[in-house]
């Protein structure tokens, strides 16, 4: 049973589940009172499930250019049928979208007019467009909280965490279509390393996380989150950051590509942690 239901986990990505389901309980923390406790589970059912589904999706139109950079993933590695990953893709959407129908109007038009058609449009054409593709996943992710907050009953509350997230989260993607610059470069996939070299493709993500950091102060400094926000976020999101820099901008030195996208996935859940400490 557990060699059965594994692919699937690993097809959707469990980091990326645990990140988005804390996005909205972290967000639902910003409330107070706390939301109600089934609004807060049908919201991280919806983007859990939607998070599956875009994973799934995004696996099965990059299985080929997978067998050369990520030959143990389900797909290629044959552990998941492309069948079997369609099927279990199709749920996930179906489950997500019901899920933010009973949540309530707004929920359903974000979840199916917005998450929807963008997951779609991502894997089928965008996914390697040179930055395009990048900021539609960003976007997404940053989506997430804006999403929990409308649920909530104040969407502006989701404002300065999805800002964050987007930023963070366009850089990592660049620093991910490095990681893969070789498949993508054998099936012409037009991704940013791909079309402007490596080194070009590397000073553009570290100057996208430089101009991050004199932002990470702001809520602080506007009062908007407490101490705690500031001191974690500098420990744990603003010294790792600077590393990645250092090391991006070492053009002459090779680096693990991989590496520094766990990294920047890290710094995501501490600057989660950072945010929620910002109510103390």
């Amino acid at each position: 049973m557990k060699n059965e239901i594994q692919p699937y986990l690993k097809v959707s990505r469990p980091a990326n589940l645990l990140l988005v389901s804390l996005v909205v309980i972290i967000t639902a923390s910003f409330f107070d009172p706390f939301p109600n406790f089934w609004r807060v589970l049908l919201s991280v059912m919806t983007v859990v499930f939607m998070t599956s589904a875009g994973n799934t999706l995004n696996d099965m139109c990059d299985i080929e250019i997978d067998r050369i950079n990520k030959p143990d993933r389900p797909l290629p590695s044959g552990k998941l049928t492309n069948d079997n990953a369609r099927a279990f893709m199709i749920v996930m959407f179906v489950l997500s979208n019901l899920s933010a129908l009973v949540l309530g109007f707004w929920s359903l038009i974000i979840s199916l007019f917005i998450a929807t058609p963008l997951l779609l449009w991502y894997a089928y054409k965008l996914r390697h467009i040179a930055l395009v593709g990048n900021i539609v996943v960003a976007f997404l992710s940053a989506l997430s909280f804006v999403y929990a907050a409308q649920a909530y009953g104040n969407i502006s509350l989701g404002y300065i965490p999805a800002v964050f997230t987007f930023i963070i989260s366009v850089a990592r993607e660049i620093v991910k279509d490095l990681e893969d610059l070789e498949g993508d470069s054998a099936y012409d996939s037009k991704t940013l390393p791909v079309i402007i070299g490596e080194v070009p493709t590397r000073i553009i993500a570290a100057i996208i996380i430089i101009i991050l950091l004199p932002v990470l102060p702001f809520p602080f400094i506007n009062g908007l989150y407490g101490k705690w926000t500031l001191i974690v976020g500098m420990l744990g999101a603003v010294v790792p950051l600077i590393a990645v820099i250092v090391q991006l901008m070492q053009i002459k030195r090779k680096i693990d590509y991989h590496q520094l996208a766990i990294v920047l996935k890290v710094v995501m859940f501490l600057g989660l942690f950072a945010i929620f400490l910002g109510k103390f």
